[in-house]
């Protein structure tokens, strides 16, 4: 890909994160928590460094049954909480399928519930913070290189460009993309632990596309932005497109109806 692909000055850019640069982060430490569960039922250990995606999830599930059967340890705790976190799983992802049918054809329906019905399935069974941490090292070994091209490309013709990260994922301490991809702001969502390092409570600050919208504006207001560049992958980001003085959008192919007859130079990615 040439990168030439936008010849405009931007002086803001405005990024979503999972999806958009990596597998979704929450996504990937939901099915790291359930794996590790799994595996301890038959005696063995994931890889922590790894991004464990729905596919590749039901994919080690499948070879564990089938070649450690003569592992497995029953426990009525383990066992007990994998049922639980199954059921949940499973309404999940229905509960995206129809979002993602829906949003395809017709009115917007926000992540907010799906991102809920996530909060109390951390906080009830009392998650250790340590499993919502991925190295900085795995992040970086795992970026989609596409758009990590276009992302260093315009910061290369844009060097005085501001740069902010507007995400629904939780952390539990500050984001290392921060520092990857040297944000000068990142908003998202965050998960806070008692002393003993268990998951209590939470700070939600991305849950739907009004906010969004919201803390692009209060960007835009900070840094006096005239000319401005935006990365969405996400329904929930249709809103940014309403953005006053939009030069440039690099989107997901799935958006694209929403991306006709704008004006501004729009770039896709898969």
């Amino acid at each position: 890909m040439k990168n030439n692909f936008f010849k405009g000055g931007l002086d803001l850019l405005i990024i979503d994160i999972d999806d958009t640069f990596i597998y979704h982060r929450t996504v990937a430490v939901a099915n790291r928590i359930f794996l590790k569960l799994m595996y301890s039922l038959f005696q063995k250990e994931i890889d922590p460094d790894k991004i464990y995606t729905t596919k590749r999830l039901l994919l080690l599930i499948t070879k564990l049954i089938i070649l450690n059967f003569f592992r497995f340890k029953p426990s009525t705790d383990k066992i007990k909480k994998l049922i639980r976190l199954s059921i949940t799983a499973f309404y999940l992802h229905i509960l995206q399928i129809i979002r993602e049918t829906n949003n395809r054809f017709f009115n917007i329906i926000s992540n907010e519930k799906i991102i809920q019905i996530w909060i109390k399935t951390v906080i009830s069974n009392e998650v250790e913070e340590e499993e919502f941490q991925l190295s900085k090292t795995t992040i970086k070994n795992n970026l989609n290189k596409e758009v990590l091209y276009i992302y260093n490309s315009l910061k290369s013709l844009n060097p005085n460009m501001k740069i902010i990260a507007i995400s629904q994922n939780f952390v539990v301490e500050e984001d290392p993309i921060k520092k990857i991809l040297k944000l000068d702001m990142i908003k998202s969502n965050k998960f806070i632990s008692d002393e003993k390092g268990t998951i209590k409570s939470f700070e939600l600050n991305v849950k739907n596309k009004e906010d969004k919208k919201t803390i692009a504006d209060k960007a835009i207001k900070k840094f006096r932005s005239r000319n401005i560049g935006l990365f969405i992958e996400d329904y929930d980001d249709i809103y940014l497109l309403e953005l006053k003085n939009l030069r440039f959008v690099l989107y997901k192919k799935k958006l694209k109806r929403f991306i006709c007859n704008k004006k501004f130079k729009a770039v896709s990615f898969r």
